[in-house]
């Protein structure tokens, strides 16, 4: 029971978490910004999916997203850190199942609510 108490209270975080940085991302960055964010979070969603599905550990955020996180930390690329810590809070929220939903729910909201926009790039 204690494990199960743990895991609902860990889910709670997670959905507090994701609530507050699209929240504060939606109300700080422009919308070419936000773009950006959705683009690197669901590129880094589909390459650990691949992943997982051929075998990696899916409690554990693959390696190179943990430093793609750091390294965006580090340079101050707030698109990078958003899209990476999405990202990793979309894998947790999974692995939590049920628990986790409203989390995954709320970042698939997110990236179809900010579309990656080849358009964005055509110089209009």
């Amino acid at each position: 029971m204690l494990n199960f108490f743990g895991r609902k209270g860990q889910a709670l975080q997670i959905i507090r978490d994701t609530n507050t940085i699209i929240r504060s991302d939606e109300a700080a960055y422009a919308d070419h910004h936000l773009r950006k964010i959705t683009a690197l979070a669901d590129k880094h969603i589909e390459r650990a999916r691949a992943e997982i599905s051929g075998g990696a550990d899916p409690g554990k955020a693959p390696r190179w997203l943990r430093e793609a996180h750091r390294s965006a930390r580090k340079n101050n690329d707030q698109a990078g850190l958003s899209g990476a810590t999405l990202a990793i809070i979309f894998l947790k929220a999974k692995v939590l199942g049920v628990a986790g939903q409203p989390a995954c729910e709320a970042i698939e909201a997110f990236l179809a609510r900010w579309p990656d926009s080849q358009d964005d790039n055509s110089g209009s």
